[in-house]
């Protein structure tokens, strides 16, 4: 038994790990819009006996890796790697990029370089200057006689009194009616599965307008969220959804939000999904919401068989 722990503990100390802040370079512009990608550059010193090993990334939080080029830079014995990661945001506010993980390995000892952590700020859109209205010529001086200031003044004068006379003439006329408020008691995944049909028989799909189906469907899953847990998910942006959306289970709103972030990333960053993909999330809207339904089944079936037992108690 003393020899075996004295060989494990050799073994540990045979590979040893040192820790250290890696220098950075961010690449980015002066603003930084959702969609615009930005690039974080790393240069690493190691010698020709080592091996140099890049962290693993596919997403962190609301950053997501789009590409990753290395390059090295070899003088005499000492070689210098040149690391230039490729991130785009897909959504607003004030975020904290993490530290990234970097090893260095040389023989039986492994260093790990760590980058600092550094808060980007995100806006939402990025103008387009082409949208801008510019002169083509310049304006045309000329000069305007008295008709041209008193048939326009004449034209107002006699539009409010007209306005004036129909007013009176409609309140002493008009018999107020109060219109009925028609309150929509049907539950919530039932309406909005209503609509999400109505969207199916416009086969927007089938004419190639990915865009605006996801805006809809984003759009009916925020509806559907509102009307269940009375959050004013409509005129949210789904950071704030995900802040505000604390009475369902983590897997769940998971997965909502997975569902808001894939249509954001096609409405502001332009990123076009296959038909495949696009059929693939209207199929889980579909099933999301009769999940509701089998679960407004279940409890009134529990209901009755309560009601029916206690009626037999009696």
């Amino acid at each position: 038994m003393k020899k075996t722990t004295a060989f494990y503990l050799l073994l540990m100390l045979s590979v040893s790990v040192f820790a250290q802040t890696l220098d950075y370079h961010l690449q980015k512009p002066q603003k930084l819009f959702v969609g615009t990608p930005f690039h974080v550059l790393v240069d690493i010193h190691a010698t020709l006996q080592d091996s140099v090993f890049a962290p693993q990334i596919d997403t962190l939080d609301v950053f997501i890796l789009r590409n990753t080029q290395s390059a090295d830079e070899v003088e005499d014995n000492d070689v210098t790697t040149h690391i230039d990661m490729t991130f785009q945001t897909f959504d607003t506010g004030e975020f904290t990029f993490p530290e990234l993980e970097f090893s260095v390995k040389n023989g039986d000892k492994i260093n790990v370089l760590k980058t600092r952590e550094f808060v980007l700020n995100v806006e939402s859109v990025l103008a387009d200057s082409s949208n801008v209205v510019q002169d083509i010529a310049a304006p045309i001086r000329f000069g305007l006689g008295f008709w041209d200031y008193a048939l326009p003044i004449l034209a107002i004068l006699l539009l409010v009194l007209l306005i004036i006379w129909l007013k009176k003439f409609v309140k002493s006329h008009q018999r107020v009616l109060e219109k009925p408020f028609i309150v929509d008691n049907r539950p919530a995944w039932q309406i909005v599965l209503e609509a999400v049909e109505k969207l199916k028989k416009e086969k927007r799909l089938e004419r190639g307008e990915f865009l605006p189906f996801h805006f809809r469907l984003s759009l009916l899953l925020r509806w559907f969220i509102e009307l269940q847990y009375q959050v004013n998910a409509v005129e949210m942006t789904t950071s704030e959804i995900r802040e505000n959306l604390t009475e369902i289970e983590p897997k769940e709103k998971s997965r909502l939000l997975e569902f808001l972030n894939y249509a954001d990333r096609i409405k502001f960053a332009k990123f076009i999904p296959s038909y495949e993909a696009s059929e693939k999330e209207l199929a889980w809207l579909e099933e999301y919401l009769h999940s509701f339904k089998a679960k407004e089944v279940q409890t009134t079936n529990t209901t009755s068989a309560t009601e029916t037992k206690d009626a037999g108690i009696r």
